[in-house]
């Protein structure tokens, strides 16, 4: 009867220390570690974080054309050709426009005429002299510039260069490649002498403007690559690299800057821009 009593009792015990064992709280505090959950934290943290990305500064600008010419008319005649129109692109020395040449053709003609006639007054007064005209080593100098002047044949050859020339630039043509802008002629019309009827520019020499603070300038050194995006065109990005620095600094506190641009297609001469430089 003892015995059996003993039995039930350790059998009892040994349930209650088995019970005790699954339910230790230290086995609890092994599994939710509070070091565990941190180091699970920062792991994803760290799988959700973008890559880190160098700083940008950003400012706006505007697309210049560093080198163009305003082409024009010397002579006040009507417009017969004009062989050109806005945005086209052009050689040098390919044709834009064209006068009327007719009454510059016949102002050269009398020039001509002029010319002769003052050759004759000039031998006139080389004989007067008592010199032959057929034998110009024979003259004195001061002779020949007295036969010059009384027969005006310096006068006449002057005017018809002039009426040479004005022929010559009858004909206007493209100073150098580029492309057509601020077309303002038509044919059959008067030209102005001297006023554009347009302007060629040049797209090999592009370049962006732009102003920075002075406390931003040390980002934008001589050379810095910089990169344009258009406003017209926001899928699209260019090179520029600063090339001028204007040292002043203005009532604002800005500086101004100019970067030639590697490509200019498709851009205009006072496009806006938006200017990006990438901190290395």
């Amino acid at each position: 009867m003892n015995k059996l009593f003993i039995i039930a009792f350790l059998g009892v015990l040994l349930a209650g220390c088995q019970s005790k064992e699954a339910t230790n709280p230290q086995d609890i505090e092994e599994v939710t570690s509070p070091q565990d959950i941190e180091v699970s934290s920062t792991s994803e943290a760290q799988s959700s974080t973008p890559s880190a990305q160098p700083p940008t500064h950003s400012t706006l600008g505007k697309v210049v054309a560093t080198r163009y010419a305003d082409v024009s008319f010397e002579s006040a005649l009507p417009i017969v050709r004009i062989l050109v129109k806005n945005g086209q692109q052009v050689r040098q020395g390919q044709m834009i426009a064209e006068l009327d040449k007719f009454k510059l053709n016949n102002k050269i003609e009398q020039e001509l005429k002029q010319i002769e006639q003052a050759e004759l007054q000039m031998q006139e007064v080389i004989i007067t002299q008592g010199y032959d005209p057929d034998k110009p080593a024979d003259i004195p100098a001061e002779v020949k510039r007295i036969a010059e002047i009384k027969s005006g044949i310096q006068l006449t050859r002057n005017q018809l260069e002039a009426a040479e020339h004005e022929l010559k630039t009858a004909v206007l043509t493209a100073p150098f490649n580029g492309i057509v802008a601020n077309l303002k002629a038509q044919a059959n019309e008067l030209s102005k002498p001297g006023e554009p009827i347009c302007r060629i520019i040049s797209t090999q020499d592009m370049a962006v403007e732009f102003r920075v603070m002075e406390s931003d300038l040390a980002c934008y050194p001589i050379g810095t690559v910089i990169i344009v995006v258009p406003v017209a065109y926001k899928g699209r990005q260019f090179k520029a690299t600063v090339n001028e620095i204007n040292p002043i600094v203005d009532t604002q506190g800005a500086v101004s800057i100019r970067a030639r641009l590697e490509e200019a297609q498709d851009l205009f001469d006072g496009m806006n821009v938006e200017i990006l430089t990438v901190e290395r």
